[in-house]
């Protein structure tokens, strides 16, 4: 009885997927049609791109169409058969019911057309084209069809189900040649199975495509094959010639270890930003007073920070508005603190006016300096080297919270970079248009200028990656030398265009945009580039929408998680406005790290990998960058512009949390 109760709510969620339509649709002559009403300014191009069918597809269903469509007229739209839901028997006499060439997802909360698509290793495209109803909206409960991927390179024993009654199943605890097969369960994460199976997140992401895009329930997994676990052996540390490493003492080799019971130790951090805080520039350093420099945090009053311009006073000083960013930065770690206080943590967060070196060297003569737990800042690179080696001299972990520049991780082993270098960024954009557009028409874009930029790399980074991969031929065309009309031979009519820009000059990327916005009118247009993009003024960003920008970047505020929502308000009840992303960053930064040396103590690089976070707008896989050396966060966002005028997080692109 149970099976056949589970088989009929099975093929009843079919049914349901299957007749979608029905109160819009047609049967003419035994053909079944969806009605769509013209909208004013659509046109035959973006009604098949809206259905997922060819132009021959849509005249050969209105044979009375002309070149212009008629407001307010009905266009059928020709309905594709389902394909035969079967019944298979497995060997032990359990029946099964499937459809062997596609997947059925029941869409929950929060989840978008992007993400869906993302974990099922399909494009939006795609997905849309199998479910035409969602292209309206998704609506959380509906089941969508996905297609299956098959994988030439896969034998056909890892099928779950076949079309005979010799069915080979995979249980979930079984070796299937050099897999096993793992069903997620609720509460489990990348972490835990990292851990469970002693695999690598980069072993189960290439096994497992889907992955890039997070980690779903129900979703089936491939394991590989128990190995022996390698012991974690330290490199032999190199020499390192730079003067910063002369003050390095060698990274001890330490295994993580939580702290157990209750922790009730005090722990003493400094948040060094430059606040420009008046009489501060003309400090004698032979007479360094504790009071000047510093403000300590009384979060009993965090209430009197507010006010109606909460960047005119902080802590009752005035304040540069040139440092507005920095102040809402500040802002951010007082809630940061005030959240890791009501975990019980026991934390004095001394703030620091680091606006010069003079007033840094003059910092670094204070006794309460060396009694520090932890050091935030500074903020600018060239004021980093001598608080740098001061840190590591002492084992003082210094994290490195805004800027991406400065090399001091590659031989400072206590030293953390958040965002990472504009060069690793670009390299991933390369490798993310490889993985995730080697089978499309790509088109690089020719742009004049500064060809040694991080930017213009791009280029270089793009035909070297595709080269690899055995793509074909990328295309490259000029809109300063050939205008727009000559590119139109080259574009698939079909399919998606992507064009890759290796720019962020504001006039060239206006040129490319301009005429990029014109041609998305009749094809299907992608542009990649980098985040710097939509921060051009110059450029509207309704038209980064219609051309579908992609990118990637460290920061993604996701305004519908529960955390973001609760800092949204917190932030607006203390401080009267709203949060900047200087403001999402100085929270991340400041929980994520004081949390670990909660959490794990002083040294807690090793237990990085064990430590996954929810953030604000971040979120950190930081990787050692030498064996010598300290940490970069690997973790880049996923950024996709829509034509629905909202922009997805496709996850995350980047590395795993690792000590090598």
């Amino acid at each position: 009885m149970k099976l056949f109760f589970s088989i009929s709510i099975f093929l009843l969620l079919l049914l349901n997927v299957h007749s979608g339509y029905s109160q819009n649709e047609v049967e003419i002559s035994g053909v079944r049609y969806l009605l769509h009403s013209v909208k004013k300014g659509e046109t035959t191009f973006s009604i098949c791109q809206k259905y997922k069918v060819t132009q021959a597809e849509l005249n050969a269903a209105n044979p009375e169409i002309s070149g212009v469509l008629k407001s307010g007229s009905q266009v059928k739209i020709p309905i594709k058969k389902p394909a035969e839901v079967k019944i298979a028997v497995q060997p032990d006499g359990k029946a099964i019911a499937f459809e062997p060439e596609y997947y059925y997802h029941k869409v929950t909360k929060q989840q978008t057309i992007f993400s869906i698509a993302k974990q099922y290793g399909i494009t939006a495209n795609e997905l849309i084209r199998y479910n035409p109803i969602i292209t309206n909206g998704l609506n959380a409960g509906q089941v969508l069809r996905i297609p299956v991927v098959t994988d030439n390179s896969t034998d056909s024993s890892d099928q779950q189900v076949t079309a005979t009654e010799n069915v080979k199943v995979s249980s979930d605890t079984g070796f299937e040649e050099n897999f096993r097969f793992h069903t997620v369960v609720a509460g489990e994460t990348l972490y835990s199975l990292e851990n469970k199976f002693a695999v690598s997140r980069e072993e189960l992401i290439r096994l497992n495509p889907a992955l890039k895009n997070g980690l779903q329930t129900g979703t089936r997994l491939k394991i590989p094959e128990k190995k022996a676990p390698v012991s974690n052996v330290e490199l032999t540390p190199k020499p390192d010639q730079n003067k910063v490493a002369e003050t390095i003492p060698e990274p001890e080799s330490v295994i993580c270890n939580p702290i157990s019971g209750r922790n009730t130790k005090k722990y003493k951090a400094a948040l060094l930003l430059p606040l420009n805080l008046q009489g501060n520039d003309q400090i004698n350093i032979s007479d360094v007073k504790n009071g000047i420099l510093t403000g300590k945090i009384d979060l009993s009053n965090l209430k009197a920070y507010a006010g109606n311009d909460s960047v005119s006073t902080s802590i009752g000083l005035n304040i540069d508005s040139k440092v507005e960013g920095f102040v809402e930065f500040y802002e951010g770690a007082l809630l940061a603190i005030d959240s890791l206080i009501q975990l019980g943590m026991n934390i004095e967060l001394i703030v620091f006016d680091a606006s010069n070196q003079q007033m840094i060297n003059g910092l670094l003569q204070l006794d309460i300096f060396r009694e520090l737990d932890m050091i935030i800042g500074p903020v600018y690179p060239e004021l980093q080297e001598t608080v740098a080696a001061f840190a590591a001299k002492n084992r003082i972990p210094m994290i490195s919270p805004l800027a991406s520049t400065g090399n001091f991780e590659e031989s400072n082993p206590y030293y953390f970079k958040v965002n990472p270098t504009k060069e690793y960024q670009i390299d991933q954009t390369a490798q993310f248009i490889a993985d995730e557009f080697s089978s499309k028409n790509l088109v690089l874009l020719q742009i004049s200028g500064n060809s040694n930029s991080a930017e213009a790399k791009l280029a270089e980074k793009s035909k070297e990656k595709l080269t690899a991969s055995k793509n074909k031929t990328i295309r490259e065309y000029s809109f300063q030398k050939n205008g727009l009309s000559a590119l139109k031979p080259l574009l698939d009519e079909t399919g998606e265009n992507i064009f890759i820009i290796p720019t962020d000059n504001e006039a060239q990327v206006s040129v490319a945009v301009t005429n990029l916005t014109s041609l998305a009118e009749h094809f299907d247009v992608v542009l990649v580039g980098t985040s710097n993009l939509p921060k051009l003024k110059s450029i509207q960003t309704e038209n980064y929408h219609r051309v579908r920008l992609h990118y990637l970047s460290p920061y993604f505020v996701d305004y519908t998680k529960p955390l973001t929502r609760r800092f949204v308000g917190r932030y607006r009840d203390i401080f009267s406005g709203e949060p900047t992303q200087f403001s999402f960053q100085g929270f991340d930064v400041t929980y994520y790290f004081l949390n670990a040396l909660f959490r794990y103590g002083k040294d807690f690089r090793s237990c990085l990998p064990q430590y996954p976070m929810e953030l604000t707008q971040m979120e950190f896989r930081l990787r050692r960058v030498t064996p010598m050396g300290g940490y970069m966060n690997n973790a880049l966002f996923v950024t996709a512009w829509d034509r629905n005028f909202e922009i997805l997080n496709g996850g995350i692109f980047g590395s795993s949390n690792s000590e090598n």
